[in-house]
């Protein structure tokens, strides 16, 4: 059982692993397939971190496509999770737009990014 990712190639072994419980779906794991699942998603998510931080002082659209990479979302995926329209998001992504309260409030709470992060972001 891995309990911290310290290379490339075990970063790439975990995702195989995670990738492969994926395919055989949530319904049909073992407790301990869920176990390890969580265990290894944890280890991902501390190699991500480490070796893909998020910018210092991003832009909205930074995180936004930070949160699409981290969580391997399309467009349209993180817009459903968002509850918002493609075309906002898209306008958003392209800086023609400005989030609403609501957008930044979501972002907080579906994905835990710091509300002083957005906040920054927005109005920076």
């Amino acid at each position: 059982m891995i309990k911290k990712i310290t290379n490339k190639q075990q970063y790439h072994s975990a995702m195989a692993e995670i990738e492969g419980y994926l395919q055989k779906g949530f319904s049909n794991l073992t407790s301990t397939e869920e176990d390890h699942l969580e265990e290894l998603s944890k280890a991902v998510e501390a190699w991500e971190l480490k070796e893909y931080p998020m910018p210092m002082q991003p832009s909205f659209p930074d995180i936004l496509i930070y949160v699409m990479q981290f969580k391997r979302y399309t467009q349209s995926e993180l817009s459903e999770d968002l509850a918002i329209s493609k075309s906002l998001l898209s306008e958003i992504l392209n800086g023609k737009k400005q989030p609403n309260l609501s957008i930044v409030v979501n972002l907080h709470k579906k994905f835990g990014i710091d509300a002083n992060v957005l906040l920054e972001s927005v109005s920076g």
